[in-house]
């Protein structure tokens, strides 16, 4: 049975591998990877053609949690030595691209030095791959890849670069036909495997359009696709594609559109949301009143509902008023936690009263420290979720929690 060319090539060609001058570069391409996640250590990130592991155990070691697969199990048993020669644990699986196990479990995926994909014999194959990937990825999610850029070969020599790339180690390729009509290159590959035993093989890899992978990326619901030169070991978006690289890297996000958020947000606001909300506006409007109750000689402001990020209720006593502070409950949608703030009316005075704070709260509260969209200077946040069992229950809950507050604060802000 005819094994194709990459099986052939990669069966047992792992150390050998490493040692490859576009190898090199991990540090540096996850350095932006890093900056494309949003330094967000909570993605779960598919590392396609895995390879020895490099990226994905570069990843790994800044915190990522990442899957790798691989067709090669010559690479992947290297891989795992190389995961385990740094203490770390990396599920490492054997898996075809084009065919993955997985259904909407990852947060981004990587395919990086192909990868696989442009390796495939068939234009469908290297489509099935993006398709598989896709499926594999959660409905926001994103995926960078690097591809052979259909520009280069349409301007520059193949086999100048080639010559160009030659190093005393590693592979050596010689481009035996260029086509035009296919953008596929016809190739011969001359590599010493890991026994030392020399090879050569016909190989024929797909150049890719960046016109034609963003018609493919955006039918499998891909949102938005850019295209940068792919710099081995300094990824950038500062480097725009041009005809004289030879990679491409894809930078393709799947985000829900604006017509899948309204229709979402419409079905969530049948009942079950409907009625949670007014559960929530009820208790935050009895703890108003509450409050006011106890504190007569207090401001208590009117309700503010949100947008479902917030909503909350202010009591300002004399003590905070001169000050031009308050004292908020705030319900946080998304946490689903009621949270107490001190804020005050603007950004000057946040700033001067953290630093009046400074080292001199009690243990049980935050400083919460000056940021975009901050607007608490002391935070306390319950031990426990809010049950909505018993509103009234929950109510006296609440306010005994404000007034904690103030009696730890009031002092420190005379």
């Amino acid at each position: 049975m005819h094994e194709p060319w990459y099986v052939q090539l990669f069966k047992n060609y792992a150390h050998s591998y490493e040692k490859e001058p576009f190898t090199q570069g991990a540090v540096g391409e996850c350095d932006f990877l890093e900056q494309e996640f949003g330094f967000d250590k909570s993605l779960s990130i598919l590392d396609v053609g895995c390879g020895t592991g490099r990226h994905a155990i570069e990843l790994t070691k800044r915190g990522y949690k990442v899957t790798g697969i691989d067709l090669s199990e010559n690479q992947l048993s290297l891989a795992r030595k190389n995961a385990a020669d740094e203490a770390l644990s990396i599920p490492f699986l054997q898996a075809d691209a084009r065919n993955l196990p997985f259904r909407a479990a990852f947060d981004a995926a990587i395919m990086l030095c192909e990868g696989g994909f442009c390796l495939m014999e068939t234009d469908e194959e290297n489509a099935a791959i993006l398709q598989s990937i896709a499926s594999a990825l959660k409905d926001e999610a994103i995926l960078i890849f690097t591809t052979l850029n259909g520009l280069f070969p349409l301007s520059q020599n193949l086999n100048d670069f080639y010559a160009n790339a030659k190093t005393e180690e590693g592979s050596t390729c010689t481009s035996t036909g260029f086509d035009l009509y296919t953008l596929r290159d016809h190739n011969t590959t001359t590599f010493t495997d890991d026994d030392g035993q020399e090879h050569t093989i016909t190989s024929s890899e797909r150049y890719y359009l960046p016109t034609e992978l963003r018609t493919l990326l955006t039918w499998l619901g891909f949102t938005r696709v850019e295209f940068f030169g792919a710099h081995l070991g300094a990824f950038s978006r500062k480097d725009p594609l041009s005809q004289t690289d030879f990679e491409m890297l894809v930078v393709a996000k799947k985000e829900l559109s604006s017509f899948t958020l309204a229709t979402l947000y419409t079905q969530a606001c049948k009942a079950p949301l409907s009625q949670a909300y007014k559960l929530i506006m009820k208790t935050l409007t009895l703890c108003g009143k509450e409050m006011q109750k106890q504190l007569p000689n207090s401001e208590v402001s009117a309700l503010y509902p949100g947008y479902l990020d917030m909503s909350y209720i202010a009591i300002v006593p004399p003590s905070l008023k001169r000050r031009q502070l308050k004292l908020a409950l705030v319900y946080v949608h998304e946490k689903g936690i009621f949270e107490l703030w001190l804020a005050g009316r603007n950004r000057g005075i946040q700033a001067h009263v953290r630093e009046e704070l400074r080292g001199r709260i009690p243990s049980s509260y935050v400083l919460v420290e000056e940021a975009k969209g901050e607007d608490a200077i002391v935070l306390y946040t319950p031990a426990q979720p809010p049950d909505f069992t018993d509103v009234t229950l929950l109510t006296a809950q609440l306010c005994t929690l404000m007034q904690t507050m103030l009696q730890d604060l009031q002092p420190l802000l005379s």
